[in-house]
């Protein structure tokens, strides 16, 4: 018998080599890493190096294969097995055993297709991460410069805007020339108010460094009646807000946009310009998107109150419940540098639990905005739990102090990274029958 066992070793072995070197870059390699790596690793992006090209890829193809192998890259912090979202960045394993067979195999390159790697590529050539230009951007009229002194700065910023005719918002984007020293940044469109110059003022006003006087332009629009019109922002790992169907928000004919950065410590001086792209659809909006904060700086109370002991691993909870039917699109799950998990479930009037999402590692430098894959119906009545644990020991290699301090949380809206925060941001419409089951993947 084992006069038959050697050739069919033989022919085995053979076809293995056959199969590994059919295995090419363009054919092969070039659609993983272009859905699943490239949407960061692009020009502009807080990345140390692009894979835009098989260049690119080839010749940093054992240091990708050794963050692969150990799961480390693509960062996706969700666990899938609680609850999926739009757009995951996970490796399937027969996608992680190919990428290991084209490196084993000489990281053939393979025939180039011209049309098919730019219909992958044009969007990140574009400043956006979209696959069609803006219809309109408004940026920031004076650059605000970053002083490198290592302090942490709040600074507020207005832009005023005026176009045509009011137009119906599919999508909305903020970008930025440097985006490693933002450690998130908030913005709130207004309508222009009767009487006010939407040009008044302009420059950045930075907390505790400017007079009250910088911060007049604000008033009409923070401290005044007018009905800000939709609020959104960007952390590190986010991309964009859209909004499918007949969802979205109405942008005036006038008005501002106000947008608070939280600018991290830089050892460097750096200047920094924002914009945001705005995407229109043709369709009416029907059903306008809403948001509500649960947590640091929003609804509901921390229980036990967000005070961090030394050396201590604690858990702390929030809890929300809803006044009317709504349909979920999105979660923001947000925490600072001693978050360790993050836990949000809805528990319906009648007892039954709808996973929302679950981040067994926390990681502060990958959070995004998680939009669902369809509509998600919370009835009227259903409390939302917030459940974050945090790791104030040695261990937690994030810990900013050493040794760990006491450090407190949801004591004012001006957090530092140090402080912490427990806060589940949720963008809704009001439920309509069938909701749950639109999907809502599609992208504009």
């Amino acid at each position: 018998m084992s006069r038959y066992l050697f050739p069919l070793l033989v022919i085995a072995s053979v076809y293995g080599k056959i199969h590994a070197q059919s295995i090419t870059f363009y054919k092969d390699i070039a659609p993983i890493i272009y859905t699943r790596c490239t949407s960061c690793h692009h020009p502009g992006e807080n990345t140390p190096f692009s894979l835009m090209s098989y260049t690119d890829v080839a010749k940093r193809a054992d240091f990708i294969w050794q963050v692969i192998k150990r799961g480390y890259m693509p960062p996706w912090k969700p666990d899938t097995a609680y609850r999926h979202f739009c757009g995951e960045r996970v490796l399937s394993s027969q996608q992680v055993q190919l990428i290991k067979e084209w490196i084993d195999s000489g990281k053939q390159v393979g025939k180039p297709d011209s049309t098919r790697e730019e219909q992958y590529l044009v969007k990140f050539f574009q400043d956006t991460k979209l696959n069609r230009p803006p219809d309109l951007t408004i940026q920031m009229e004076h650059p605000y410069l970053i002083e490198g002194d290592n302090k942490e700065r709040f600074v507020f910023v207005k832009i005023p805007f005026e176009i045509d005719s009011p137009r119906n918002v599919e999508a909305i984007e903020f970008v930025a020339s440097n985006l490693r020293y933002i450690h998130h940044v908030n913005y709130a469109i207004y309508p222009a108010v009767e009487g006010v110059d939407i040009h008044q003022g302009g420059k950045p006003a930075t907390l505790d460094e400017d007079s009250p006087s910088a911060f007049q332009q604000f008033d009409p629009y923070l401290k005044g009646n007018v009905q800000m019109i939709h609020y959104g922002g960007w952390i590190p790992g986010t991309s964009y807000e859209s909004f499918p169907l007949d969802i979205g928000f109405v942008l005036p004919r006038k008005g501002v946009v106000i947008l608070t950065f939280h600018f991290a410590p830089s050892p460097v001086d750096t200047m920094i310009t924002a914009a945001l792209h705005f995407f229109f659809k043709q369709t009416p909006i029907r059903r306008k998107i809403e948001t509500i904060s649960i947590g640091s700086g929003g609804i509901g109370n921390i229980m036990p109150p967000l005070l961090i002991l030394p050396n201590q691993i604690d858990s702390f909870e929030v809890t929300a419940e809803t006044s009317k039917d709504i349909s979920l699109l999105y979660v923001w799950p947000h925490m600072h540098l001693l978050g360790k998990s993050f836990k949000a479930f809805a528990v319906t009037p009648a007892h039954d639990t709808i996973h929302l999402i679950y981040i067994p590692n926390w990681d502060f430098s990958w959070q995004d905005l998680y939009r669902f894959p369809h509509l998600i119906y919370l009835p009227k009545g259903s409390v939302v739990h917030v459940i974050g644990v945090y790791d104030n020991t040695e261990q937690n290699p994030r810990n900013p102090f050493h040794p760990p301090q006491m450090i407190f949380g949801d004591t004012n809206e001006l957090m530092k990274t140090t402080d912490e925060m427990l806060t589940l941001i949720l963008l809704y419409v009001d439920y309509h029958m069938g909701d749950e089951h639109v999907p809502i993947c599609n992208e504009p």
